[in-house]
């Protein structure tokens, strides 16, 4: 195959051959990625030439033009809706000779009947739900929290969604509208030191190392398993007061109650609430539940065993007769992942009704990440609906030179098409359920994402496009279903006209205060902040504003030595130093016109600052992550380290009710004052 007839079928398969960087400089693709990528793109499902696809995404009111060639100048056409009646009528003609349904004035997803054939009509509202549908107009508030890092008392050294419900209900009573959450995707069970809440195994179910066992069961019963196990209280003791989570200590001693309990309550008289929860999740729960005990018992066996691409062969289908052998004669072990995800599904939802309860207009936030883990149950259970043996991540750019690699697998874009985009909506709806809105991590993924072969350089990449518009309205429809707002995590490199194509849907960006810059660096003032995004102090991946002030983020990139390259220590602190002096020009009180010192009081005045300019946003909605509220200096996670920074393991200080201690308490009334209207 010659090189140009190699790049025409890359075109044709989706994917960038001639990409502009963060810069405006072009790119062309080498042959060997495109190559790589080909053989990846077309392992997928693939439509059929000519055929129908399974779904049609429209817009309510407006016409929707099907991939069909008439027969005549006009077809007839049957539409059942979702919710009952009949539509019957004449489809007429595009432009472009192909068939066209006249506007369709209900949403939902409706049964066409059209040519002989019947597909679902997927029929979107014009944009998702808002903040001021949600509030009637008024401008809303909330929080951010990363739910491992909460305690509770006996929580083990792990919080919980037990400890997320009891914050929901503080938020509340301070008037939060809003409380927007870490990721709760299933992880590994049996590999507690894969704990990245961005690196899932499924996106479908719930990471069960979150399940509050005393959602279900009393003091006395998980008292009397203690003893029974002979679990010392010094040891949970230890576990609890540590400043930072222990996962494999954490995570072995949470699931070793959680078994004992199951033994001893559960496994023989399920409760009929568990029994229909296991119903109602159907097969796709009952494969998440044989892959975790599939993968502990392939560990058992080695190291390699963590990866299902590395087991025995009639193991890697999971409708194999051998998988099937393993579920039947192991079904207490199935039972128990089965159980597992019954109790986490409890306490989250108990979280989400304890939001709405104590007066939340929103509710709780849910965070979507951009892709899983390819090694997780997921991507064993549905290999059709995604591209394993590539990965995502981002081209160079200047915090990136060397571009970067995710480790995660996303969906195949002609898979989406074949299977009338289920798996796309599937997980859509595990993470809206029970919540009042979403985060969709790195939302340009809905057009396109940087797609890496197996095994090649992040930089040896391209972008693969995906049906961005269809996405969009399926966003849109679910939240509409849902009554969700959504939230676009839209930093680093965005395609052109991206930003006002989710606007025209109501999906909000994100203003994150570091960022809201003008041409000469200079910090915006917060009235000209984007009236379509979230404002924010800052993200999980970016420093606190104390840390910041203090250059604790530098602190560690000098350390780890991640500084960028070409920077040294010396320079990099003489820029903060020149940016706390624009911040600082921009945030302070007329009462406090000089610079605070870079000491621990100091950049409490600047966090009080902060939080104070950022309510003041033209943002329908304004966070402020619990970090900030509490003046905490460190950072969740430090992008770009695997090790040498506690990524994922802070946890929260100690002490009374969070929201009580006097500095949270103060923040909150600055952010509450700063929506309110003057």
């Amino acid at each position: 195959m010659d090189d140009r007839t190699l790049r025409a079928r890359a075109r044709k398969a989706g994917l960038v051959t001639v990409w502009q960087d963060a810069a405006g400089a072009s790119h062309r693709v080498g042959l060997d990625t495109l190559r790589s990528l080909l053989r990846v793109l077309e392992d997928g499902s693939m439509p059929e030439e000519g055929a129908l696809p399974p779904m049609i995404v429209g817009q309510v009111g407006v016409a929707t033009v099907l991939p069909l060639r008439p027969l005549s100048r006009q077809t007839a056409f049957r539409l059942d809706y979702e919710d009952g009646g009949t539509l019957e009528g004449q489809a007429g003609r595009s432009r472009d000779g192909r068939v066209r349904l006249p506007a369709i004035a209900r949403v939902g997803y409706h049964r066409l009947d059209i040519a002989g054939r019947r597909v679902v009509l997927a029929i979107a509202p014009a944009r998702c739900r808002t903040v001021a549908d949600a509030t009637e107009g008024a401008r809303g508030w909330g929080l951010s929290v990363q739910i491992p890092g909460l305690r509770a008392r006996h929580d083990g050294g792990i919080g919980h969604f037990g400890a997320l419900a009891d914050l929901a209900r503080q938020a509340a009573a301070a008037g939060a509208d809003a409380l927007a959450i870490s990721p709760v995707h299933a992880m590994f069970s049996a590999c507690p030191t894969q704990f990245s809440p961005y690196s899932p195994s499924s996106r479908l179910f719930l990471n069960v190392l979150l399940a509050d066992m005393r959602s279900w069961f009393s003091t006395h019963d998980i008292g009397a398993m203690m003893r029974r196990l002979r679990i010392a209280p010094q040891a949970t003791h230890a576990l609890e007061e540590a400043p930072l989570i222990d996962w494999p200590a954490a995570a072995a001693l949470r699931l070793r109650m959680l078994r004992g309990l199951y033994d001893e309550h559960i496994r023989d008289t399920p409760p009929p609430e568990l029994t229909a929860f296991v119903a109602a999740h159907g097969p796709a729960l009952h494969r998440h539940a044989v892959f975790e005990a599939l993968q502990a018992h392939q560990l058992g066996r080695g190291p390699r065993g963590g990866n299902w691409r590395a087991w025995p062969a009639p193991l890697r289908n999971p409708a194999s007769p051998e998988v099937a052998r393993f579920a039947a004669e192991r079904h207490h072990e199935v039972g128990f992942h089965l159980f597992l995800q019954w109790l986490a599904a409890r306490g989250l939802h108990g979280a989400g009704e304890a939001a709405r309860a104590a007066g939340m207009r929103i509710g709780l936030i849910a965070d979507l990440a951009v892709g899983t883990d390819p090694g997780g149950s997921q991507c064993w259970a549905n290999q059709d609906d995604f591209l394993i043996g590539g990965s995502v991540g981002a081209p160079p750019d200047p915090l990136g030179p060397l571009g970067q690699n995710w480790g995660l697998t996303t969906f195949s874009p002609a898979a989406l098409r074949a299977h009338g985009y289920s798996a796309f909506i599937d997980t859509l709806r595990a993470t809206l359920t029970r919540q009042g809105g979403i985060r969709i991590d790195h939302v340009m993924g809905l057009e396109r994402l940087w797609v890496i072969p197996e095994g090649a350089s992040a930089a040896d990449g391209a972008y693969l496009s995906f049906p961005g518009r269809d996405l969009m309205r399926l966003v849109a429809l679910e939240s509409h279903r849902h009554d969700a707002v959504v939230i676009g995590e839209d930093l680093g490199t965005v395609p052109a006209g991206f930003r006002t194509r989710a606007a025209q849907r109501s999906i909000m960006g994100m203003n994150v205060l570091w960022f809201q810059r003008d041409a000469q660096g200079m910090f915006l003032p917060p009235d000209q902040w984007g009236a379509n995004d979230v404002a924010m102090t800052t993200t999980h991946d970016l420093p606190t504003v104390a840390g910041w002030w203090q250059a604790t983020d530098i602190g560690w990139r000098k350390t780890l030595r991640q500084l960028p390259r070409g920077t040294r220590a010396e320079d990099a602190l003489a820029a903060r130093a020149h940016d706390r002096a624009a911040l600082w020009a921009a945030l302070h009180p007329p009462e406090a016109p000089e610079l605070p010192p870079v000491t621990p009081d100091g950049a409490a005045q600047v966090v009080d600052a902060a939080t104070r300019f950022v309510g003041a946003a033209a943002s329908p909605l304004a966070i402020l992550p619990l970090e900030d509220a509490l003046g905490l200096p460190e950072q969740p996670n430090l992008p770009g380290t695997v090790s040498g920074h506690p990524n994922w393991q802070q946890r929260y200080p100690p002490g009374p009710p969070l929201l009580a201690r006097p500095d949270a308490a103060r923040r909150l009334d600055l952010l509450r004052t700063a929506r309110s209207p003057a």
